[in-house]
């Protein structure tokens, strides 16, 4: 029997799921409590595409890249965050596409390890969301600057 994996991080896709039905559920825990759990809405969505990268345009996956070095080196909320590069990255102001094109995808010179998958956030299930998407963010960020992805 063949091994089915994602073709971008790498995840084995078993019981019929993708990557991306990961992302929902975690999606769903933190809009079901954004005070709570949502205070890190903004690291999965990053962890999540920086392993998907052709969901970014090339800038945006350099912009990402940042954003994540930001939040796991110096936490701040994504309100802070977004109150400090507004000017930057709103979209009636930045001349770049965040999200990737059939045109421009991005992707990495070298494919990283990665270490933690999102399926293995969802694993651990609603009680340790919030260490695990920390931890797993952490590790984004260390595989990106093990495999040289980071400038």
């Amino acid at each position: 029997m063949d091994i089915v994996q994602c073709v971008e991080c790498g995840a084995p896709l078993d019981d019929g799921k993708e990557c991306r039905d990961y992302l929902h559920e975690m999606i769903t825990w933190d809009f079901e409590d954004f005070n709570g759990v949502g205070k890190i809405h903004h690291l999965t969505v990053l962890a999540y595409n920086l392993q998907h990268p052709s969901l970014y345009s090339r800038k945006g996956l350099e912009n990402a890249k940042v954003s994540l070095q930001e939040f796991v080196r110096n936490p701040s909320s994504f309100r802070e965050h977004d109150e400090l590069h507004k000017e930057s990255l709103a979209s009636d102001v930045r001349d770049w596409k965040i999200t990737g094109t059939a045109e421009d995808r991005g992707a990495y010179p070298v494919k990283p390890d990665w270490t933690i998958l999102a399926s293995d956030v969802v694993r651990g299930g609603l009680g340790a969301y919030v260490d695990n998407v920390k931890k797993w963010s952490e590790s984004v960020l260390s595989a990106l600057e093990v495999s040289g992805n980071l400038d």
